[in-house]
């Protein structure tokens, strides 16, 4: 399979459940070798060069949180993992934005699902990431969450980033925005 994908892009990747959805993000994201064939960025080598991992801002399935920080913790941890700067101020801006404010100083362990996802989301508000690969990201979200997620991914896309996820659960992006990549199975 030969696959380009292009400045402004959103592409919702489809299939059944095992098919490997969540492995193909995990290999774009230069966890996985790929078994065959190769994976560019800006017609240099992808998945084990550093070009890519600097433009990439992956969430995966499972948060990733660390359930006795709080989430500006977390978020914090994941700047410096990164090798970003501490943006304490915009942290909190952040987390003001997606409607946790009032559980900023709670441990992650402490809050919701919903809560939870838009924790591990905010790193795509913290982030300026060319390349958004996100697995499931409207996975315990509500409607309002998911509505906030694609006004999020809409304006990557408009700013020329490029968007792959998976989901399950409907995402309201303008259908003319948003390209398919099905994998079927062999």
């Amino acid at each position: 399979m030969t696959a380009v994908f292009k400045a402004g892009s959103v592409i919702h990747i489809r299939g059944e459940n095992g098919v490997g959805k969540t492995t193909f993000l995990r290999t774009l994201a230069g966890l996985h070798m790929p078994l065959a064939g190769r994976l560019e960025w800006h017609g240099e080598p992808g998945a084990d060069g550093a070009s890519i991992r600097d433009d990439i801002c992956y969430v995966a399935h499972e948060n990733g949180l660390n359930g006795a920080l709080t989430p500006g913790e977390n978020l914090a941890f994941l700047m410096r993992l990164s090798g970003r700067p501490v943006a304490t101020r915009k942290i909190h801006h952040v987390l003001a934005e997606l409607g946790l404010a009032r559980v900023r100083h709670r441990t992650c362990r402490l809050l919701s699902a919903g809560q939870r996802r838009r924790v591990s989301l905010a790193r795509l508000w913290l982030r300026d990431a060319g390349l958004w690969l996100l697995d499931e990201p409207a996975a315990a979200l509500d409607t309002a969450a998911r509505t906030q997620l694609a006004q999020r991914i809409e304006t990557q896309a408009a700013q020329g980033g490029i968007v792959l996820f998976t989901t399950h659960a409907p995402l309201p992006l303008t259908d003319g925005r948003v390209e398919s990549l099905h994998l079927s199975t062999c």
